[in-house]
């Protein structure tokens, strides 16, 4: 059964991962196996097939569906078989990729939170890898629904199973799935998270599709799109904003010839460029191509300059500086202010792409998490919405990855980061329903509901819980 992304030889259902029966001493005859796993093959590659052509989405689920029971009928006979569980994650994907075609999101981020489980249970050497590329498409689908700290998380994690294994090298196996998860990365960004870390994930993956092009002469279609509808798109919208014109020009240029190659819409590719090209002053040269926009595609130009004028949301360095700006002109604030600054500094000033690579204080954050929040907290009375949420936001999500990262150490940290991680889940919850942000309150509630749970199985439970908000 084929992988989506890295085509791999097909897995071999019914075999242990030591070539055992998996079908021996559970009942189920031989014949049997062979017929389910002969079923599930070919309701996948059905719904593979069907996956081509748009139209043929509710035929390619139903498939799935087929191939899902069959696949269940086999799991129940051999649960502990890992190669089952690798034709399960590869199937969940598919199955997912479908469901969000057909706007099914909430059964498509079900489906890709048990790929990641799946592939976790395969036992596969690249198994993590496998789950990143399922946490990076969920990490979308949350940021299409308006899930902020949800979508997040699943970036940073996408990334670090990236990194882990040394895929930021370049040359590297890994290197086009890299390039394509720092792409998906950089729209996730964009859209809930930092533009800061947006710029910084669509360089990056920009620069690797580069030394592809530069290793084996062109990129494939897929990577080609990656490069122009994701990082391309980020990185010239983002770049035109700091008026950055001359990088904002040159990736434009890319997208366009990506897109005179069959790959993307050229109309908007050439309002986009003549867009820019007219805010940098060079009139003359922006007349024609916005021209030949308007002639393939009626109202590209119009829908770029919309795009345009949209204001971007604060960073986090934004915020914070926000924050001192306050401090500065308060009585007792200059300490405060002077520490923010620092933080400032620490948390902004080198090039991220997610929360884990903002952070290299680890167990001692938990004072840094409390500045924070009172600098959320202030922001948030004064009026400061937007830039008291990035704070709070970003301190959750440094908490989260400071915990997942530790591994068998994190009970240790748990009890001195439940307070200012608690507080910081409060502030931003007081900031979503400022905003009036539904889904965001929502999002708010179940990381709440998961740190009191977390919490809970700590020995000192019952202190550590009190710290954390009530669900909003």
């Amino acid at each position: 059964m084929g992988v989506f992304g890295r085509r791999r030889r097909k897995v071999e259902a019914g075999r242990g991962a030591g070539g055992e029966d998996a079908g021996a001493g559970s009942g189920m005859t031989e014949a049997e196996r062979e017929r389910l796993t002969r079923l599930t093959q070919e309701a996948y590659e059905q719904g593979v097939g069907h996956q081509v052509l748009p139209s043929r989405a509710g035929a390619a689920l139903e498939a799935f569906d087929r191939s899902a029971r069959y696949l269940d009928e086999l799991c129940r006979a051999a649960p502990d078989d890992p190669r089952l569980w690798h034709m399960r994650g590869a199937l969940l994907y598919s199955r997912a990729s479908t469901r969000l075609a057909l706007g099914q999101a909430e059964e498509a981020v079900a489906d890709l939170g048990a790929c990641v489980d799946a592939y976790g249970r395969s036992g596969l050497p690249n198994g993590a890898l496998l789950a990143a590329d399922a946490l990076i498409r969920r990490a979308r689908a949350y940021g299409d629904a308006g899930r902020p700290l949800a979508a997040l998380t699943d970036v940073d994690r996408a990334i670090g199973a990236y990194v882990a294994v040394g895929a930021y090298e370049s040359p590297h196996p890994l290197l086009p799935d890299f390039a394509r998860v720092l792409a998906l990365a950089s729209v996730v960004q964009l859209k809930v998270g930092d533009v800061d870390q947006a710029l910084a994930c669509a360089r990056q993956s920009l620069a690797r599709y580069k030394d592809l092009t530069g290793q084996r002469g062109g990129l494939g279609r897929e990577e080609a799109g990656y490069m122009a509808d994701a990082a391309g798109d980020t990185a010239s919208r983002l770049e035109a904003a700091r008026g950055n014109w001359d990088t904002a020009l040159g990736v434009d240029l890319v997208v366009r010839e990506a897109a005179e190659a069959g790959v993307g819409g050229l109309g908007r590719a050439l309002a986009r460029e003549g867009l820019h090209l007219r805010l940098a002053g060079r009139v003359r040269q922006a007349a024609p191509l916005l021209a030949r926009a308007d002639e393939l595609e009626p109202g590209a130009v119009d829908r770029e300059e919309r795009a345009a004028a949209l204001p971007l949301p604060p960073s986090l360095a934004d915020a914070l500086l926000a924050g001192e700006d306050l401090l500065r002109d308060r009585r007792d604030g200059q300490a405060a202010r002077g520490e923010l600054a620092r933080l400032r500094e620490e948390l902004t000033a080198h090039e991220s792409y997610s929360s884990s690579v903002r952070v290299r204080m680890g167990s001692t954050f938990a004072p840094s998490a409390a500045v924070l929040v009172r600098a959320a907290d202030l922001l948030l009375r004064e009026g400061r919405v937007a830039e008291a949420w990035r704070i709070a936001l970003e301190t959750h999500l440094i908490c989260d990855s400071i915990v997942r990262r530790a591994g068998d150490e994190a009970p240790g940290l748990l009890p001195g980061l439940a307070g200012p991680w608690g507080d910081a889940l409060e502030v931003a919850s007081r900031a979503a329903v400022a905003a009036g942000r539904d889904s965001f309150v929502a999002d708010v509630s179940s990381a709440a509901a998961a740190l009191r749970a977390t919490l809970a199985e700590l020995p000192a439970a019952a202190d550590a819980t009190a710290a954390t908000p009530a669900d909003s």
